[in-house]
């Protein structure tokens, strides 16, 4: 049994490192991985010999607090879907969850079924995170440019914040390694609170703060979100690989954002505090839940029968 294990993760191992030298812009690394923790762990309690009451109990205390987080998610979702109520993807979503949970709830065994929904909740989050971490961790600083910086909003309407600064900052560092100083794009509209374009504000302090040239500067300032900083920069670049920056957190949903439009472009991260970072990455779950519609609803209707059936078999 424990040789059948240690040969399954190093299979999996593999699996994950080939996946991440072939395309790291892909939810299948966090499957990999999470697969990779799991067999480690039963290879742990195989090797020491837990016996099946501890093993048991791990299993209460585990299957507790998945669940208990799984509704932190969906909470945590539904926030998300009411701010971008005027963005179909996301509240369709979330309605459909909750309309399967009232589903759920109607049946006999419902303390039984309705769990698992916020199970799937926990293994999506599981794979989001995994695969974030791993992409961002073997990201490298590109050779050569073009780069793009992505806008985050501005400070009273025309100053850069902390966030987008260490946005610059990554860019500007990864640029003065190059042996020829790269085309830097700055990337993001003018909000209706907004005295001047993020584009015109990021460009302008990268100037004055960072010694940036002015003359290898270029503004896309028509971008109201990040599909549009990716869609309108390439366009601006002729569709040239490129390599964008944002904040740590928000990378991965923005290289599927890419993937998703057939972009060529790789991503870094700027710093952010842990503080901001882990409601972030909250967030960030929320978006990537609402790129794949159709895929999210026809898992909800697979676990939604899966549940219909077992409550079938135990109360038959």
């Amino acid at each position: 049994m424990e040789i059948f294990l240690f040969l399954t993760i190093i299979v999996l191992g593999l699996s994950l490192y080939y996946q991440v030298q072939q395309n790291p812009a892909t939810m299948k690394i966090g499957t990999l991985g999470i697969f990779i923790v799991i067999g480690i762990v039963i290879f742990m309690c195989d090797f020491f010999n837990i016996t099946s009451k501890n093993l048991k109990l791990m299993h209460q205390i585990g299957y507790s607090i998945a669940v208990i987080f799984g509704i932190l998610l969906l909470l945590s979702m539904v926030r998300h879907s009411w701010k971008k109520s005027h963005q179909l993807g996301l509240p369709l979503l979330v309605g459909i969850y909750l309309t399967s949970l009232v589903v759920l709830s109607q049946w006999p065994l419902w303390w039984l079924s309705a769990p698992w929904l916020m199970l799937y909740f926990v293994w999506q989050f599981c794979r989001f995170i995994v695969s974030s971490v791993i992409y961002g961790y073997q990201s490298k600083a590109p050779t050569h440019g073009p780069l793009v910086v992505l806008g985050g909003g501005l400070a009273e309407g025309y100053k850069v914040g902390n966030i987008v600064d260490q946005r610059i900052q990554a860019a500007v560092t990864d640029a003065n390694k190059m042996s020829e100083y790269p085309m830097i794009v700055f990337s993001g509209g003018q909000g209706d609170d907004q005295l001047i374009s993020e584009a015109e504000a990021m460009r302008d302090w990268s100037v004055a703060h960072y010694g940036v040239p002015l003359e290898k500067t270029q503004l896309e300032n028509r971008s109201r979100n990040t599909y549009q900083n990716l869609q309108y920069s390439s366009q601006l670049l002729s569709q040239q690989p490129f390599t964008f920056y944002t904040s740590g957190y928000h990378v991965f949903r923005g290289v599927l954002l890419a993937k998703q439009q057939n972009i060529i472009a790789q991503g870094r991260g700027g710093f952010v505090p842990l503080v901001y970072r882990i409601p972030a990455f909250f967030r960030e779950f929320a978006g990537v839940m609402s790129m794949n519609i159709r895929r999210q609803i026809l898992w909800a209707i697979v676990w939604g029968m899966i549940a219909f059936v077992v409550n079938k078999i135990i109360t038959y």
